[in-house]
């Protein structure tokens, strides 16, 4: 009987120690999945677009020369002063390995360069989680930053929370320009994008 009890034990803690791999399955976690150039430093097909990521709209490049950074040596530059219409832009993913019903976390860092004398800054930065339902994109979570509540040249971390309804996943920044009737001004940098589960 003490053998079997010792036997047990052992058995037990080597399970502790040899990690998620050799528990069954309904007691593991499964990690966030990763994200694709995340702090966007390699360049797609075309330079001004990050590999990963998509993107629409205008003027949301991939930028090699913006200061400040924080980690490495590109960002996203988000220039609200050359926006000519009312239209949004904005930068997606498609999340590989998502798990339906588990709830994820998706941040980015922003750094608001603010507007000068009368133009007016950005209205809103929205991050935006999707997934696909027959055929269209249907959000599962949002949450909307207003340009005028950041800090000027400081980075600050925006977050949002949720969880996909099926194995699809889509993670997106969407920038909304200052009305057309006023001069647009300012910029926004994006930076070190992540995905991790909620806590």
């Amino acid at each position: 009987m003490k053998r079997r009890a010792l036997g047990i034990a052992a058995v037990a803690l080597l399970l502790s120690l040899a990690g998620p791999g050799l528990l069954p399955a309904a007691v593991r976690v499964n990690p966030a999945p990763d994200l694709v150039n995340p702090s966007f430093e390699d360049a797609g097909a075309s330079g001004d677009v990050a590999a990963g990521w998509g993107r629409w709209g205008q003027w949301f490049n991939r930028e090699e020369g913006w200061t400040p950074v924080r980690t490495g040596h590109c960002i996203l530059g988000y220039h609200h002063w050359q926006i000519p219409d009312s239209n949004n832009s904005g930068v997606f993913q498609d999340v590989q390995g998502a798990v339906k019903g588990t709830t994820y976390t998706f941040g980015i860092y922003v750094n608001a360069d603010k507007a000068t004398g009368n133009s007016q800054d950005a209205v809103s930065i929205e991050l935006r989680l999707e997934s696909t339902v027959d055929g269209q994109q249907q959000t599962v979570a949002s949450k909307i930053y207003k340009v005028a509540d950041l800090k000027p040249n400081a980075w600050e971390t925006l977050t949002v929370s949720g969880a996909p309804t099926n194995d699809t996943f889509r993670v997106l920044v969407v920038v909304t320009p200052s009305p057309v009737d006023g001069t647009r001004g300012g910029a926004l940098r994006f930076y070190d994008a992540f995905l991790e589960l909620a806590h």
